[in-house]
């Protein structure tokens, strides 16, 4: 098969919320620039079957796999939005199309307080600058805001409102989340103008009403109205390599059906990585062994976290725990917990009966970045390696349950029907530590015009909160400098 060469001033793999923020200051900047992306572009159609639900999922579900962690039934094979890779001790979930996991599950931008910030970064980021500066720059790309309050007192969020009577009763501290979403669109959900999405909990493999504020419909779409970006969905970055000024990248061109219709290779004098924390990860890891990037720093594919504990109460009087999402209300028992902060966020379980009373959360505590990948070259990939039985993991659940119990003192009936650690994780950061293996400016040391901009940067934690906000904070601020760089600005 023939291989196309092409050539670019600069190039970003991954279209996620870190690449969509490069692709757009590069652009800014006049810097012609590709965005090359594995999945597919998913555009909301009026019909409001863009995406499969867990009611009825399918091959848009999982990505050129049969299976997904997310659903026994067996899939048909088809490029979908979610990857999933069974590592040790962790399935980890990745997300596949243009918009990258903005276009998934529930947009919660949440900034960590001070002391949680500086428990994840340490030294390598200054938290005063990230928030004076970067937090705020993300949530103006983003543009995210909480639930109205005429939202939150329909009936399809009835379990919200039970949610925070329960923790005022508790004496717990919650406030509503900020969230990527169009609250008109939700309110047409809501009056059956649009498929109910959001508010019926169907968005864990995307949102078919339109009202997700995804990456693909505001960020990258400001990037590519410049004229200076192209995207190229569907397209598969097999490897990298420096070549002169450089590096020449080879990618596999996919058609709608995942079957290979051609190779391609682009060189690029600046190339960046945004194809998340497993995808940077794979890629250069990948590239070490082919020792096309030997001198690449040993903590490549170390600091990896996953602190994702997922909880469910019942007993309580019927609340209607079906509907009502995204997630609107996070808690924040950051002092009181006498094992470690904990971060909860409600969503509806789709499964619940109508006739009962659930409550179920998403948590996060801090963790150790205990986790790691290799290259396998069996497989020519990597392998996660993550030690869900180490005491240091095993603590969130211990702090979660104590919150939990908390909840249940104070809520006549209620008990705990399961706090886990997740083993399926998709809020995995790490591997490419920041200021370890990459300079501050997000260059990757022992390369040259090559940088990381990602969740792949964090050192395995996002501040006990869900990452999205800081991933995107920490990737407008290592894009101004990279700009910087490209530009010699």
């Amino acid at each position: 098969m023939e291989t196309h060469q092409h050539r670019t001033d600069a190039l970003v793999v991954g279209s996620g919320y870190a690449g969509s923020i490069a692709a757009l200051r590069l652009a800014e900047a006049g810097v012609a620039t590709i965005v090359l992306e594995r999945g597919r572009r998913w555009q909301v159609g009026a019909d409001g079957d863009t995406f499969a639900t867990q009611h009825r999922p399918d091959g848009r579900a999982s990505w050129l796999s049969p299976k997904s962690p997310l659903t026994d039934q067996a899939l048909d094979i088809y490029p979908g939005v979610l990857e999933s890779l069974e590592g040790e001790g962790l399935t980890m979930i990745a997300a596949a199309g243009v918009g990258g996991a903005s276009l998934l599950s529930n947009g919660t931008m949440v900034e960590p307080s001070p002391e949680l910030f500086r428990r994840a970064f340490g030294d390598f980021l200054d938290q005063q600058e990230m928030h004076d500066v970067w937090y705020p720059q993300a949530r103006e790309l983003i543009g995210c805001s909480p639930i109205p309050k005429d939202v939150l007192d329909s009936d399809f969020y009835r379990s919200s409102r039970d949610f925070m009577d329960q923790l005022e009763r508790a004496g717990i501290p919650y406030d509503l989340v900020d969230l990527a979403v169009d609250w008109d669109a939700i309110r047409e959900e809501m009056a059956g103008r649009r498929t109910a999405s959001h508010i019926a909990g169907l968005n864990v493999f995307g949102v078919n009403s339109g009202a997700q504020r995804s990456m693909d419909v505001t960020v990258l779409a400001r990037a590519e109205a410049t004229g200076h970006v192209e995207v190229r969905p569907l397209s598969v970055v097999t490897g990298i390599r420096p070549q002169g000024d450089g590096h020449l990248v080879s990618y596999d061109e996919l058609d709608e059906r995942g079957t290979l219709v051609a190779r391609h290779e682009v060189h690029t004098t600046h190339l960046v990585l945004a194809a998340g924390t497993l995808g940077t990860t794979r890629l250069l890891l990948r590239a070490k062994a082919a020792g096309h990037l030997p001198g690449l720093d040993a903590s490549v594919g170390t600091r990896v976290g996953n602190s994702e504990v997922i909880t469910a109460r019942t007993g309580m009087a019927p609340n209607n725990p079906a509907q009502g999402g995204p997630c609107s209300v996070i808690v924040k028992d950051w002092q009181d917990n006498p094992h470690a902060p904990v971060t909860l966020l409600n969503f509806p379980w789709v499964d619940a009966p109508s006739d009962e009373g659930w409550i179920t959360t998403i948590g996060a505590s801090p963790t150790e970045p205990l986790g790691s990948f290799r290259y396998d070259a069996g497989k020519d990939d990597v392998v996660l390696n993550w030690p869900v039985e180490d005491p240091r993991a095993v603590r969130a659940t211990h702090a979660v349950q104590h919150t939990l119990d908390r909840l249940n003192a104070a809520t006549p009936g209620s008990k705990t029907a399961f706090n886990r650690i997740g083993t399926t994780g998709g809020n995995v950061v790490g591997g490419v530590p920041l200021g370890l293996a990459t300079a501050a400016d997000g260059s990757v040391r022992g390369a040259r015009n090559l940088y990381v901009v990602d969740s792949s940067l964090l050192h395995g934690s996002s501040g006990a909160v869900p990452p999205a906000l800081t991933i995107s904070a920490v990737a407008a601020r290592v894009a101004s400098l990279l700009v910087a760089s490209v530009t010699g600005a």
